[in-house]
Order: C-alpha cells, then sequence, then structure tokens
C-alpha cells in the first residue's frame, strides 16, 4: 500500500497507539474527519511517508489532534508535506 486516502468520510475517534506499520506508505490523508487524542509515533510506523495531512479535524467542538509534535517527525527524511492545520497541537518541535 503506498497511498491512503480517507479525507473528508466523517471518521471520528482516537488513532490507534500503536499505529499499524505502513511500511511503503508515501501518501497518507485523513483530513476532515474528527479524529481527536495525540499524534501516534509516525516515524516508527510510517517511515517512507512523503505526504501526510491531518489537517481539519476540529469538526465538532471535542475534535482535534491534542498535545505536542513529537521530535521524532524530523527522522522522517523523505516526508516533504506536512499539514496539520486546524488542531489543538501545542507545541512545534525547534528542528522541524
Amino acid at each position: 500500500l503506498e497511498e491512503l486516502i480517507l479525507y473528508d468520510n466523517n471518521i471520528r475517534g482516537a488513532l490507534p497507539d500503536p499505529f499499524p506499520t505502513f511500511e511503503n506508505i508515501r501518501l497518507f490523508d485523513l483530513s476532515n474527519n474528527d479524529i481527536n487524542g495525540s499524534l501516534p509515533d509516525f516515524a516508527r510506523y510510517t517511515p517512507r511517508i512523503r505526504e501526510l495531512d491531518l489537517s481539519n479535524q476540529r469538526q465538532t467542538e471535542h475534535g482535534g489532534l491534542t498535545g505536542t509534535i513529537s521530535p521524532d517527525f524530523s527522522r522522517l527524511n523523505d516526508l516533504s508535506v506536512l499539514n496539520l492545520a486546524i488542531n489543538n497541537l501545542t507545541s512545534l518541535p525547534s528542528d522541524l
């Protein structure tokens, strides 16, 4: 699997922890849903990802990704697009 596009599907709840391993995924788009909770360790579970879009998760007052963005995101050497807009994240690592 190289692309998983699930945007605008009314998906609700937290991302699984641990997150499923997708060794070869390049594009993961879960934007415009109602995901809440913290970000999983994408560096560990999606090491070759190029585009990650988890934007616009605040579809209800309870939605939105929370917490901090892990410094481990800087280990994603192939990552060229990271969209986490319209969430409730509180911190960005200095080396990202």
